[in-house]
C-alpha cells in the first residue's frame, strides 16, 4: 500500500511531476485539454486516439510548451488494440501511473431512431474499451504504488435525458464500473474515479452550423445554474486533482463538474 502523503504541502499536492499518464480520446476536446494540462502539471503524457496525425499534433503542442509526450494511434473500441497501447506507453516511459479513459462516442437519437448497431458501438467504445483498457493497465498501475484510473462519464449517466438515452445508459454503466473497480482495485493501491462533465464546448456536441450552434449553446446554458457551457480547459483542474496526491484519500467517487445542472 502507498503511504499517505501527509507531509506534502500545496502546490506539491497537485503536482504530477515524475508520473506517466495515458489519455485516450486525447486528440481533441476534453481529452486534449487534460493531456496538455497533465503535461503542465509535470507528467509525461501518452496521447492516444484513432488518428496518429491528430495525436502527433497534440504531442507536439506539449513538447513545444516544454513537456514530454508520446503519440500512439489506437482504436480503443477494438480489443486487439488495448494491450499494444499499454505496451507502447511502457516501452516509451517505463511506467504508467495514470489512465484517463476519455475516448467516447455520442449518437444522439430518440429511442425510436436508435439502431442496434449504434447501441452496440456506444457500449463498445464508452464501456467495454474503458473496462478492458483499465484491466490491461492494471499491472503497471499497481506497480506504480500511486496508480489512478479516471473515467469520463456524463450527467446523462446520473439523470435520464431525452434524446441521448443510449449514451446516458452507457455512461451510467461506466459509473457502476467505476465503483466496482474501486472496490476491487483500491486495496491494491489503484484509486478509481469518474469525472462527470456537464455541457462542454466540444466538437462532439456542438452543431457545425453557426446559427444552430448559437441556439444549442443558449439552450444548454439555460439548463445549469451558472448560465453558460464550459470550455474543455475547465475540466483540467478537476482531472489534475483526482490524479494527484491532493485526492489521495478518495476512491470510487464521481466528481461532477456541470455548472450546477444536477443541483
Amino acid at each position: 500500500m502507498p503511504r499517505a502523503p501527509g507531509s506534502l504541502r500545496y502546490p506539491e499536492l497537485f503536482s504530477l511531476a515524475g508520473r506517466v499518464a495515458l489519455v485516450t480520446g486525447a486528440s481533441r476536446g476534453i481529452g486534449r485539454a487534460i493531456a496538455k494540462g497533465y503535461a503542465e502539471a509535470g507528467a509525461r503524457v501518452v496521447v492516444s486516439s484513432r488518428r496518429l496525425e491528430d495525436c502527433a499534433r497534440v504531442a507536439e503542442e506539449i513538447r513545444a510548451a516544454g513537456g514530454e509526450a508520446h503519440a500512439v494511434e489506437a482504436d480503443v473500441g477494438e480489443l486487439a488494440a488495448l494491450e499494444p497501447l499499454v505496451a507502447s506507453a511502457l516501452s516509451r516511459f517505463a511506467a504508467l501511473d495514470i489512465l484517463v479513459n476519455c475516448a467516447g462516442v455520442l449518437k444522439p437519437h430518440r429511442i425510436e431512431r436508435l439502431t442496434a448497431e449504434e447501441l452496440d458501438e456506444l457500449f463498445r467504445v464508452n464501456v467495454r474499451a474503458a473496462v478492458f483498457l483499465s484491466r490491461a493497465a492494471l499491472p503497471a498501475l499497481e506497480a506504480s504504488g500511486r496508480g489512478v484510473i479516471i473515467h469520463l462519464t456524463a450527467v446523462g449517466g446520473h439523470a435520464p435525458m431525452e434524446g441521448i438515452g443510449a449514451y446516458g445508459a452507457s455512461k451510467a454503466a461506466l459509473l457502476n464500473w467505476t465503483r466496482v473497480m474501486a472496490r476491487e482495485w483500491s486495496p491494491r493501491g489503484v484509486r478509481v474515479h469518474a469525472l462527470t462533465p456537464g455541457s462542454v464546448a466540444t466538437d462532439m456536441i456542438l452543431p457545425r452550423d453557426p446559427a444552430l450552434r448559437a441556439r444549442f449553446e443558449a439552450e444548454m446554458a439555460g439548463r445549469n445554474l451558472l448560465g453558460r457551457i464550459a470550455a474543455p480547459e475547465e475540466l483540467v483542474g478537476p482531472a489534475i486533482f483526482l490524479a494527484s496526491d491532493a485526492a489521495s484519500f478518495m476512491t470510487g467517487q464521481a466528481l461532477i463538474v456541470d455548472g450546477g445542472m444536477l443541483a
